[in-house]
């Protein structure tokens, strides 16, 4: 599908923009697999950072609107969560095993969410949904 034409109920289509910050490729290309074959109410756009230095120049640059932070990625994955957060972007920390206290934490410091990483489809496909709908109540600062 064609991003801005219309959806079946006869409105546009919603462009969300989302950042994932990971430094595992095959991750990412599951997420990106499935936000291709989404929703006819969403186009969601993928880009991948590797690292904190790249994931701050595409916040910068593009604007996400969603962004999903692998917690075990960098040392000081809280301090991007807080800075991502700051500049509008709904942000997601991810993290490869459930940890109980890391939700409260992260919230803390600006997360809107906390998820534990699945290679499941379905697990992935609901991400989808999610990240269509804290995109659709967030404004991003520019």
């Amino acid at each position: 599908m064609i991003p801005g034409e219309s959806n079946v109920d006869g409105g546009e289509r919603r462009n969300v923009k989302l950042l994932v910050v990971d430094d595992h490729s095959e991750h990412f290309e599951q997420i990106r697999t499935f936000a291709e074959m989404y929703s006819s109410q969403f186009t969601i756009e993928c880009k991948l950072a590797q690292d904190e230095r790249e994931a701050h120049q595409v916040v910068e640059a593009w604007h996400p609107s969603v962004v999903l932070v692998d917690v075990h990625l960098i040392s000081d994955a809280l301090t991007l969560i807080k800075e991502i957060s700051h500049k509008g972007a709904s942000v997601v920390a991810v993290s490869e095993a459930r940890i109980p206290e890391l939700a409260e934490t992260t919230q803390m410091y600006g997360a809107v969410g906390c998820l534990t990483k699945s290679d499941n489809p379905d697990d992935v496909e609901q991400l989808m949904g999610y990240v269509a709908s804290i995109a659709a109540s967030s404004v991003v600062s520019h």
